[in-house]
């Protein structure tokens, strides 16, 4: 939208402020209300903050948690407004928690959000590549805030959906893996559905039981593993690592015992027929990237229910000629384990989850 073009408002009978693509929700700490903390960022509010977004040409209605007055949850309100509103400007000046916990929030919802702070300091270094604004409130500060205020709303609505925080630049490749497998088991469980329809359950060789991602999942469980979603440099317990969350069909897993690491796997898991040597090339890089500068022992597990006995020799000997291209130190880090029809039946078994009868 060009400046100086008018944005429809919306309406509210309650006497809200108006959602969506004609709001600006700004986060920044309020203070109780009389005390110096609640007038200086009132203040900021509406001299600062809210001359310069209108200052921008752009007709967006700014707001505050405070502008909120109607009936019901403040917080469910506060909530919506983070979630709806087109722009959000979150000050993080003081690193106030509750700021700081709503920007969170924010930054899983939606982009369009713009960091602003009367010190560098206040900023996470991990955040300070965004869009970010250091500020003062003299009067050369203040338009000096204006002027980089408009750059940016200039940029943000000529692209509105750009990523613009870690959650939405990091996790949107995990969710578009996990869109893709869900589709394919989406697939695959119409095609079984059909067949039942078609000759019935018996006939379709289908049986009414447990399927093999919820028995993953319960051995999961029992070993505590918790996947890691985002990539990237992150700690878990006391070690800091710097891996991938995923590959391919693979997502990790640490298995842990308070702040200690008992183990790492990656876990690829089929509920239909696949070839297990496109795995093996997801290994590759995963040895590759989790051997350099860690010293952590990583287990790959490929999870199905077909039976995979005959292809195991072959499947051991490619692992083997991939561990060659490491370090002899790094080879002793990795292990290929195959739970098929038969290894998920052993491992069940190992954890009581199966009893002979």
């Amino acid at each position: 939208m060009a400046k100086g073009k008018t944005r429809q408002k919306s309406t509210d009978k309650s006497g809200a402020p108006p959602q969506g693509e004609n709001t600006c929700f700004v986060i920044s700490p309020i203070g109780k209300e009389g005390t110096e903390e609640h007038s200086k960022f009132k203040d900021i509010f509406e001299y600062i903050i809210k001359k310069a977004v209108k200052a921008s040409g752009y007709e967006l209605r700014v707001v505050r948690a405070d502008d909120i007055n109607r009936t019901g949850s403040f917080i469910k309100d506060i909530l919506e407004n983070i979630h709806s509103s087109f722009v959000v400007i979150a000050d993080l000046t003081g690193q106030n928690p509750n700021v700081f916990y709503e920007l969170g929030v924010r930054h899983c919802l939606a982009p369009r959000t713009l960091l602003i702070a009367q010190s560098l300091d206040d900023i996470p270094s991990d955040l300070r590549e965004y869009r970010t604004i250091v500020y003062d409130t003299s009067a050369k500060g203040a338009a000096q805030f204006q002027t980089r205020l408009s750059a940016y709303l200039e940029e943000i609505y000529k692209e509105p959906n750009r990523p613009d925080n870690p959650v939405l630049d990091r996790l949107s490749g995990v969710i578009d893996s996990r869109i893709a497998l869900l589709e394919r088991e989406n697939y695959d469980l119409k095609q079984q559905l059909s067949k039942v329809f078609q000759t019935g359950v018996k006939e379709a060789g289908l049986k009414p039981s447990v399927t093999v991602r919820q028995r993953i999942q319960r051995i999961l469980e029992l070993k505590n593993a918790k996947e890691q979603i985002l990539s990237g440099s992150f700690s878990r317990g006391e070690q800091t690592f710097s891996l991938p969350a995923s590959q391919g069909n693979f997502k990790l897993y640490f298995l842990e015992k308070g702040t200690s690491i008992l183990a790492m796997w990656y876990v690829s898991v089929h509920t239909s027929t696949f070839d297990p040597f496109d795995d093996l090339s997801d290994v590759r890089v995963l040895m590759e990237k989790s051997s350099q500068g860690q010293n952590s022992k990583c287990d790959f597990i490929i999870v199905t229910e077909q039976d995979l006995s005959g292809l195991a020799p072959k499947l051991s000997g490619a692992f083997k000629k991939m561990k060659q291209k490491l370090t002899e130190e790094s080879r002793q880090l990795f292990k290929l384990l195959l739970w098929d029809k038969e290894g998920l039946e052993i491992v069940e078994k190992e954890l009581a989850l199966k009893i002979d009868t």
